[in-house]
């Protein structure tokens, strides 16, 4: 993992509450498009990033595919997507 991955993975926003605010991981996410796009679907990441209802979607379709590394991608994604929901905070 190079070092730029390492920070965006590791790093978290404290809400006023104390909870940890995950980033969307860009790199991660730029990985699950590609990862989606050899399956023959199309991912728009911006949306991704703010409607939570069609990431859930997205992440729900890579889950259900025959490819490892997509259905794992999906589920880092929306390790990080539940992460954010506990502390409040809503893409």
């Amino acid at each position: 993992m190079h070092a730029a991955q390492e920070r965006e993975v590791s790093s978290a926003a404290p809400l006023p509450g104390g909870a940890p605010v995950m980033p969307l991981p860009i790199i991660a996410m730029a990985s699950f498009r590609r990862l989606m796009a050899r399956e023959g679907h199309s991912v728009d990441l911006a949306r991704m990033c703010v409607d939570r209802q069609y990431a859930f979607d997205c992440l729900a379709q890579a889950h259900s595919s025959a490819e490892e590394r997509l259905r794992q991608s999906a589920l880092a994604l929306f390790a990080t997507y539940d992460r954010n929901a506990a502390a409040g905070l809503t893409h």
